[in-house]
């Protein structure tokens, strides 16, 4: 995090959720490195951390965090990882989305969105099916 009230603010916030394991870096080298022995399975970034035209390598999934959608989109594409974007004033609700669309693996989040295509599928069958009937 590079802004320390946004920062305690988001560790405060994951905290609260208490469904993580929150540490804080303050540069993404201190990231990538895991001096300390602990890999992250996911980063959230201030994009202010982001350095111009260069690509970040991080071993892990990242979120970047942004003021703006062209930004976030912009930044978040500079990582190896880049999982997309999120508000610097994202909710809590969409805070917790965010990461475990992240940390889903893509599978899971294929599996879950040919579901949620045969459940469309199958309602639209269903409306077709009685509006035929009642002719």
């Amino acid at each position: 995090m590079g802004h320390p009230t946004i920062g305690a603010a988001l560790e405060a916030l994951l905290r609260i959720e208490d469904r993580y394991e929150v540490r804080r870096a303050q540069s993404l080298e201190q990231v990538a490195s895991g001096s300390d022995g602990w890999v992250a399975d996911l980063a959230l970034v201030d994009g202010v951390l982001v350095q111009s035209g260069r690509t970040e390598v991080l071993p892990m999934p990242t979120l970047v965090l942004s003021g703006n959608p062209r930004d976030g989109r912009r930044l978040s594409a500079q990582f190896a990882q880049g999982q997309g974007w999120l508000r610097k004033d994202a909710t809590a609700e969409e805070l917790r989305v965010a990461i475990d669309r992240a940390l889903a693996p893509a599978g899971r989040r294929w599996s879950v969105m040919i579901v949620v295509a045969i459940f469309v599928l199958a309602v639209i069958a269903f409306v077709i099916a009685r509006y035929a009937l009642q002719m």
